[in-house]
């Protein structure tokens, strides 16, 4: 039972007695499930209940609510937003001492409670009682029209077939109505319905308040993907994938770009970015591109819990909580069921009494593992046994495969004993269905779909063989043969002797498949199931309350009321799985400097795209600044995916309860001009997340221009006020934030946490840039001819390049003949040390500096260095080091902790800023080298960026942190 406790009446804060009720009711609450609405104009009351439930409810259960302040509108937009949350009962905390009746509570069980004089197990009972008598509206006070769009005979479609079967079961509740695409409709059982063209449907949509749509994976549908975002209906998923017939309409022209907006709209960028790497077919097979008519459903049908568990998969836990499972109809025609039909159907079929009739049902192809049967029976002793029979019961298929087949059967001892039958019409289906002594139905990479030709062999009391795949793998055992999904040759021989040789085990599962076929699939009990199905939709499901909603509310209102009012009944509708993990690239979409920053930014958000966690789906997010929203970055992900054809709108992102947000990039102004947009984001629901690279500029402000502490600062203020959590690059950055925000005294009301991750250095994993810079050839001469020294780094005061040159400058007076090789972009505050490296008399000789060169460039100059040199006077990380030890390059640095977090006892290390301190450590340093003492880097641990983006999501998402400060608000 779910429990709705609602706080919508609170202007403020929360009361305590109030409070105190709601930590009863959760702490007593097992094994029930409760919920607590908030209203969304009191943000502190939403933290409040945020901190009072942390670690006791999951966050998605304290649900802000959008609704007007007063008037009819505000009653029924309240009752719907509540609805929407699908509460068994709602609890209302009344003020002390006064419990009053919410006149809004028409349709929801509601118990109200006195926060101050109520006892926990007379309370329990009124859920109890109020709970039980809810009494659902009562199906069906008059006929209704219902509109049914599906393929029907003679298209050559089972789903048409299946239809056929149902509409007369349908009609005993509804004046069903046939929508059709195609020239001609021929079925008797279908003559008494009206037929509508598309286009007049189209036109006249809004008069059917039931819609019937029944989708599969073919042309047959291909006027479906279009008409339900015009006109919303329920829908009955035949197929999970759709991959293959949205392919196909976008080469033949039908739908352009059907695919790959299909690719983007359920499968966002990772879609994109796999289809652009491992191609369309591959692409096909693995997504099921179904979510423009998922979200576009009034309500969703189907056959099996597969189905329902691959939504799960593929779009989060929720993705399927209120579809209906309706078992596949499967009716018999009356002929069939005549104490003779059998020996009838034999004697048509050319059968002698003592045939042994092995059939397998459908068309013939890779994924029905017909050649796997094929095996299996010429392995087993029924290949021999001249009364032994196999029969393919359908088309063959019309490629290589399917002339292997016919290859490998004509060689065969028991050619003249198997055979594929083509194409057959129902009559001729129906009679190997009541002939066959034995049925084998095997699958692999299913769609999604349920299999109605085991279901058929089932209902003819076929004793049958499948493989545990799909939606097949739920089948109960006691009614066939079921075999491991990936079988082996020796399984299937056995099982086909095994039958063959135990006449009695094929009538215990030929009686058990009869009867559970008539308890569960009957036509009658079916179409009772869909017409509950139908109406409950129709009442309650997602589109239906928004409907009912829209018109009741929207003449009560005045024009200017209209806005805030839509955007309220929106924000309050139940959020679409999956959940967005917006990452914000502002700053790279703005201006992609290719900074160090933006490339760890780049790697992370193509890592995350590659692998995202299980429910969510990866958003790159911009703003402008200045308390502007957010907004999809799509025309950027696009480029960053390989897809810059596909034209999508960079629209304002569609911010929705349990979403995440993640402020990857470095921001600054704009993310202190957004602290209120943040801030209310927070409040409406969303989870804020920053990365933080470094305190330098507030640590070490005399290396940074003037001005950089202060925005700076603001920025970090701004990120500890609005984020549920930090997550800086290194043990070391994380502790410096901690002190930072101790020294500054500041404080808020609910915990904040604090996490690290270290980066990754797999290069070719974050977009690497080829090519090489003019005079490349010269530099790497100069690598061979002598030892040399890398500094990677833009080049800027704290990275200690003036102290590098000063101590090269010694070491060539020394006569020590090495090279000083920078490789960095001209940064600030070092035009002096420009202007020096310009004029040395060793530049170009045994002095380079490389302004902005390629990744292929960069990899060269590690291959060809003595070792990396890193005099930096503070990091947040230091990937160079990471960077050398990937190319077994020995490592001088600084003796940083963070230098000491990286790279352990894999580099050598350095104290001391004067020149001759670092001239010193180089020259021992050869000295270690020359005799095979000086620490290696070989064995130093890194990560890829993938487990960089890893370690990322354990704690964004799965709550891993290193330290959590605690808030005000345990004080208060």
């Amino acid at each position: 039972m779910r429990i709705l406790i609602d706080f919508q009446d609170l202007r403020g804060e929360v009361p305590p007695p109030a409070l105190a009720l709601a930590r009863d009711m959760v702490n007593s609450a097992d094994p029930h499930e409760v919920w607590i609405a908030a209203p969304l104009h009191a943000p502190r009351a939403i933290e409040t209940l945020r901190i009072a439930f942390a670690g006791v409810l999951p966050p998605e259960r304290i649900r802000p609510l959008a609704t007007p302040r007063a008037g009819k509108a505000a009653d029924l937009v309240r009752e719907n937003a509540l609805a929407c949350m699908e509460p068994d009962v709602v609890l209302e905390p009344g003020q002390p001492g006064t419990p009053r009746k919410a006149p809004h509570m028409r349709h929801l069980p509601t118990v109200i409670a006195d926060p101050a004089n109520f006892d926990r197990q007379d309370l329990w009972r009124q859920i109890a009682a109020a709970a039980a008598g809810r009494r659902p509206k009562s199906l069906l006070e008059k006929r209704h029209k219902l509109a049914c769009i599906s393929p029907l005979p003679p298209e050559k479609s089972g789903i048409a077939d299946y239809s056929a079967q149902l509409l007369p079961e349908l009609a005993k509740y509804y004046d069903v109505e046939l929508v059709v695409a195609q020239e001609r409709v021929e079925d008797t059982r279908l003559d008494a319905f009206p037929q509508r063209q598309v286009d007049w449907f189209r036109e006249h949509a809004h008069k059917y308040e039931r819609v019937l749509y029944h989708f599969g994976n073919s042309h047959a549908h291909q006027h479906m993907f279009e008409l339900i975002r015009q006109a919303p209906g329920i829908v009955v998923l035949h197929d999970f994938f759709f991959s293959g017939v949205l392919d196909n309409l976008e080469r033949e022209g039908y739908l352009p770009q059907a695919f790959l907006r299909a690719l983007y709209e359920s499968h966002g960028y990772t879609g994109l970015s796999d289809h652009r790497k491992s191609g369309r077919v591959p692409a096909i097979w693995k997504y099921p591109l179904n979510k423009g008519v998922l979200d576009h459903a009034a309500g969703v049908i189907v056959h099996s819990e597969f189905s329902r568990e691959l939504a799960h998969d593929w779009y989060g836990k929720r993705a399927a909580a209120d579809w209906r499972i309706i078992p596949l109809l499967r009716g018999r025609p009356q002929a069939s069921l005549a104490h003779e039909a059998r020996a009838a159907a034999r004697a048509r079929l050319g059968l002698e009494a003592d045939d042994y009739l092995v059939c397998s049902f459908g068309m013939l192809g890779r994924t029905k593992l017909n050649e796997e049967l094929l095996d299996a029976f010429l392995a087993s002793p029924l290949a021999l046994d001249p009364h032994c029979k196999l029969v393919f019961v359908g088309a063959n298929e019309p490629g290589l495969y399917g002339g292997n087949l016919v290859h490998k059967i004509g060689r065969s001892v028991a050619s003249a004993r198997i055979r594929i039958t083509g194409f057959v019409d129902a009559a001729e289906y129906a009679d190997y269905l009541a002939a066959c002594d034995c049925a084998v139905q095997l699958r692999t990479a299913t769609r999604g779909e349920t299999s109605a030709a085991v279901l058929d062999c089932l209902l003819y009391g076929a004793p049958t063989i499948v493989n545990a795949h799909g939606s097949t793998a739920s089948l109960p055992g006691e009614l066939l043969v079921k075999l491991p999904d990936a079988f082996s040759l020796d399984d299937l021989a056995g099982a086909l002797a095994r039958l063959h040789g135990d006449a009695e085990l094929r009538a215990q599962l030929s009686q058990r498949a009869l009867a559970h076929m008539q308890a569960e699939h009957a036509p009658e009990r079916v179409g009772l199931l869909y017409r509950d199905a139908i109406e409950h939709f129709t009442h309650h499901g997602r589109h239906a309350r928004y409907r009912q909603l829209v018109q009741a509310v929207a003449p009560a209102c005045a024009a200017n009321e209209l806005p805030q009012l839509a955007a309220a009944i929106a924000f309050n509708r139940a959020p679409l799985a999956p959940r967005q993990l917006l990452v914000d690239v502002s700053a790279m979409v703005q201006s992609d400097l290719k900074t160090g920053i933006q490339r760890v930014v780049r790697s992370v958000l193509l890592a995350l795209i590659a692998d995202p966690p299980p429910g969510y789906r990866i958003e790159p997010v911009f703003s402008h600044g200045g308390g502007r929203s957010y907004q999809y970055a799509r025309q950027w992900g696009l480029a960053l995916a390989g897809e810059p054809d596909l034209v999508l709108e960079d629209a304002p992102v569609d911010l929705r309860p349990g979403d995440v947000f993640f402020g990857l990039d470095l921001f600054t102004n704009g993310t202190s001009q957004n602290q209120e947009l943040l801030q209310s984001m927070r409040a409406s629901g969303v989870e804020i997340y920053f990365v933080v690279f470094d305190l330098l500029p507030m640590l070490r402000p005399d290396v940074f221009p003037f001005g950089t502490e202060q925005y700076f600062g603001e920025f970090l203020r701004t990120v500890h006020a609005v984020s549920d959590g930090v997550l800086c690059i290194s043990r070391a950055v994380a502790d410096e934030l901690i002190g930072w925000i101790g020294r500054q005294h500041l404080t808020r009301r609910a915990p904040l946490s604090i996490g690290y991750f270290h980066l990754g250095a797999d290069i070719d994993a974050s977009a690497p840039s080829m090519g090489l810079p003019p005079g490349a050839g010269v530099v790497l001469s100069a690598l061979a001819a002598r030892p040399s020294f890398l500094m990677v780094g833009t080049v800027e005061p704290r990275k200690g390049h003036t102290q590098a040159l000063a101590a090269f400058d010694l070491l060539w007076e020394r006569g020590v003949d090495v090279n000083l090789v920078i490789v960095g972009k001209h940064g600030w505050m070092v035009e002096k040390l420009a202007e020096r490296i310009a004029a040395h008399p060793q530049k170009e000789k045994r002095l380079f500096w490389l302004n902005g060169i390629s990744d292929e460039m960069l990899l060269k100059l590690y291959a060809g260095s003595a070792a990396l040199l890193q005099p930096s006077e503070g990091e947040g990380f230091g990937l160079p080091l990471i960077e050398a030890a990937q190319h077994d390059i020995p490592i001088i640095a600084r003796d940083l902790p963070v230098f000491r977090e990286v790279a352990g006892e894999h580099a050598y290390y350095f104290s001391g800023l004067v020149p001759a301190d670092l001239a010193n450590a180089v020259q021992s340093w050869l000295a270690l080298s020359t005799t095979g003492d000086a620490p290696t880097s070989t064995g130093m641990p890194w990560l890829t960026w993938d487990q960089s983006a890893q370690q990322v999501l354990d704690a964004i998402v799965r709550g891993q942190w290193y330290q959590v400060l605690p808030g005000s608000a345990t004080k208060e």
